[in-house]
């Protein structure tokens, strides 16, 4: 599972892009494998989430046909 990322991390994806992830959300394994991977970022000054989606992670989701909303 290399490149791949399990259903988990995916719905982890979307909640980061749909700003569901408090910003007390513990880092697990699964968080940090999408911010080592460059799928998500930490972000300052978002009152709604500490991390938002890249450029990558967006990209992820749209090939999937993963929109935001449907985690």
């Amino acid at each position: 599972m290399s490149d791949e990322l399990s259903d988990d991390q995916i719905a982890l994806l979307c909640a980061i892009g749909d700003q569901a992830l408090p910003q007390r959300h513990a880092s697990g394994s699964d968080l940090e494998t999408l911010l080592g991977r460059g799928y998500a970022e930490l972000t300052s000054g978002n009152p709604a989430s500490s991390y938002r989606l890249t450029a990558k992670g967006i990209a992820f989701l749209s090939e999937r046909g993963a929109g935001l909303n449907e985690a």
